[in-house]
């Protein structure tokens, strides 16, 4: 023989392998198969989350531009607090444009609000979260402010219509 014993063995090795592997395959459904997977990836080790204590100094394990990004991702909308009741207590949302009133050129916006009742307005009146910019003869512009965390007030325009187009 070419190599003696040895080369027996080399020859036997592969089909040893293959038969243990044959052997050692559960006869089961593919299922039950993918469970015993997902179980014997997940590490039975439980790690423990270490606190480190800076002392007041900056933490060397963490990038301060993330952090400087994520500061600017949190600017959101501040709370207002609970409103007060009648028209002061509408959100520009809430408020329903009924009807407009035209008397020696003043405009009067009839408005129904949160609680159903109908208010008068006039430009410059507050609810909730606005005030009224601007009384057309089919339409009025309120003006909706947002005040953020960071101390910016955004504004947007909100029209409401008395027909849709």
């Amino acid at each position: 023989m070419n190599g003696g014993p040895k080369g027996f063995l080399w020859l036997l090795l592969p089909m040893l392998f293959n038969f243990q592997l044959i052997a050692m395959e559960p006869k089961q459904n593919p299922r039950a198969n993918a469970d015993q997977i997902k179980k014997a990836v997940e590490s039975p080790v439980k790690y423990a989350g270490v606190l480190y204590k800076s002392g007041g100094r900056r933490d060397p394990f963490l990038n301060p531009l993330f952090l400087k990004k994520k500061a600017q991702q949190e600017d959101e909308e501040m709370s207002r607090g609970v409103p007060p009741p009648g028209i002061a207590g509408t959100y520009i949302a809430q408020a329903d444009l009924q009807g407009i009133a035209v008397r020696d050129n003043v405009k009067v916006a009839v408005v129904r609000g949160s609680d159903s009742r109908a208010y008068f307005l006039k430009v410059g009146d507050k609810l909730f979260d606005g005030y009224v910019k601007d009384i057309q003869i089919d339409s009025i512009t309120l003006v909706r402010e947002t005040r953020m965390k960071s101390g910016k007030t955004l504004t947007q325009d909100v029209t409401k219509r008395l027909r849709t187009p």
